[in-house]
């Protein structure tokens, strides 16, 4: 089945279906294959439109014939030609974590300061709110709180689809790219979809002079070394004049790869770190003693702490974890920032909106010595308390119940020196901590915690974020939502309460 047209307008706009019957459905422009998605279908039986569109970006193809075929019996119905993206917001969207206006997203990618805007890529598959089709979605912001979302940056292809990656700056004029043009380091996934059957994963590169204009180079950049092995996370080391690469390989394996021209890498170690996987991270930090030390992060949010010499990283502590449940994950660091921030994805999901997953608040990581270890903690980033409009501070033993207007985010500081248990209610959610049972509660699901000397809350209408001990724990959850529209504070603590 198939059927033709003339591209009239930027933007195809193909109906999203929830539960729809999954079809390959090729697009052809002037007779040659420029897309291939599996994309599911309204039948009579079974599908329901989500109210969102995937928008496949067709400004350089207007005046051209586009013919939408399948082998199956079933195309997309309702499919429309624009000339704007979508950039409806409401309700069913937060505030401070991006979602994108419609689709499935998963691991940021990308993160990168650029040009004056920090760029958010990210896992998506804009034809379904289940993971498929896998895309660079992208996303800017001047102030890493307000995102406005763009065109697709990397689409699937003939070689497979695109998995994660990260960016740089080509700021020594390597011959890969243009001069300070952004480079992609990205998985081309081979084998994972029907038009790259028979391929395997490698990793390649694309680029762009302006921040919105993406151009894949031709060739790999790292050939395949094993199984799926994916995620390259590229940084710089000034000292050593040298471009490294962290990869993950397979089962609890990584790999680091060195490079003198972001085309030619080598590979100069191998790791092998227990309850880790996938999505790695290597970056420098400057602790409080004077001395640098680095991490070497994988997505559950296990690190180690050591050095790393331009080659080889050594361990000079046990594996430490920041996150207290499993809802994050996958989370990056930003090139180009004096800071070190860091985006996670929150594998959270919702039955009834056009998107499925957000991503966690940018936090700034600092290592710093707890107990004689060096230690990782992540804080809300200074945009978002700049930004805040102060409620109420608190003296030590008061009791507080405070009027909030309800389309506004919360943040709640707490201050324990003595350790004694306390509660806050954020509107229908309540985060406590017991002294006696070293247990704090969020929502629904407590966590063991013995102590508990100050704690940070973040409501974003059904997201609610928590860090604890100076940040070095973090945890996220889920929340529902109801009529109330009150603080209450219980507890010998201090507290300051605000919102955005």
């Amino acid at each position: 089945m198939k059927k033709e047209f003339v591209v009239t307008g930027n933007y195809l706009k193909v109906p999203m279906i929830r539960d729809g019957e999954k079809c390959e459905i090729r697009f052809l422009v002037d007779g040659e294959k420029v897309w291939q998605f599996r994309i599911p279908v309204k039948t009579d039986q079974k599908g329901e439109f989500t109210g969102g569109y995937a928008e496949l970006p067709t400004g350089n193809l207007r005046g051209r014939k586009m013919t939408v075929e399948t082998d199956g019996e079933w195309l997309p119905k309702g499919i429309l030609q624009s000339d704007e993206l979508s950039v409806k917001r409401g309700e069913v969207y937060p505030q401070l974590h991006f979602a994108p206006v419609s689709g499935w997203l998963n691991d940021p990618n990308g993160l990168c300061y650029y040009k004056g805007e920090y760029h958010l890529f990210f896992q998506h598959n804009m034809f379904d709110v289940e993971w498929d089709n896998m895309s660079w979605g992208h996303a800017v912001s001047k102030d890493l709180l307000h995102w406005t979302q763009l065109n697709e940056a990397l689409l699937p292809d003939g070689e497979g689809t695109m998995y994660s990656g990260s960016a740089i700056v080509n700021f020594r004029g390597e011959d890969l790219c243009p001069k300070d043009a952004m480079v992609l380091f990205y998985t081309c996934a081979g084998g994972q979809s029907e038009w790259s059957a028979g391929r395997k994963f490698v990793q390649k590169a694309a680029f762009s002079e302006d921040g919105r204009v993406f151009h894949k180079l031709p060739g790999v950049i790292v050939p395949h070394i094993e199984e799926e092995n994916r995620d390259p996370k590229v940084g710089w080391l000034e000292e050593k004049g040298i471009y490294y690469m962290a990869l993950f390989l397979k089962n609890h394996e990584f790999a680091i790869l060195t490079s003198l021209n972001l085309r030619e890498w080598k590979e100069t170690q191998r790791l092998e770190i227990p309850e880790s996987w996938e999505c790695p991270d290597l970056l420098c930090f400057s602790c409080g003693d004077g001395k640098e030390r680095w991490i070497f992060w994988t997505a559950d949010g296990y690190y180690l702490v050591g050095s790393f010499d331009g080659e080889h990283f050594e361990t000079e502590q046990g594996i430490r974890c920041l996150y207290g449940n499993q809802v994050p994950y996958a989370a990056q660091t930003f090139w180009g920032t004096k800071r070190r921030i860091q985006i996670p994805w929150l594998r959270i999901r919702w039955e009834d909106k056009p998107y499925q997953s957000v991503m966690g608040i940018p936090r700034e990581l600092e290592l710093k010595e707890q107990d004689g270890e060096q230690i990782l903690a992540a804080h809300l980033p200074g945009e978002l308390w700049q930004q805040q409009k102060t409620l109420y501070r608190g003296v030590p033993g008061k009791w507080a119940e405070l009027e909030i207007p309800k389309e506004k985010s919360i943040i709640v500081s707490v201050k324990n020196p003595g350790n004694q248990s306390f509660s806050v209610q954020l509107c229908c959610v309540y985060v406590g901590w017991e002294k006696e049972t070293g247990q704090l509660t969020i929502a629904d699901e407590s966590f063991t915690l013995p102590c508990a000397a100050d704690l940070n809350v973040v409501l974003d209408r059904d997201l609610v974020e928590v860090s604890c001990n100076g940040d070095t724990v973090c945890y996220y959850k889920k929340a529902e939502t109801g009529t109330e529209s009150k603080i209450v504070l219980e507890g010998d603590v201090t507290v300051e309460a605000g919102v955005l």
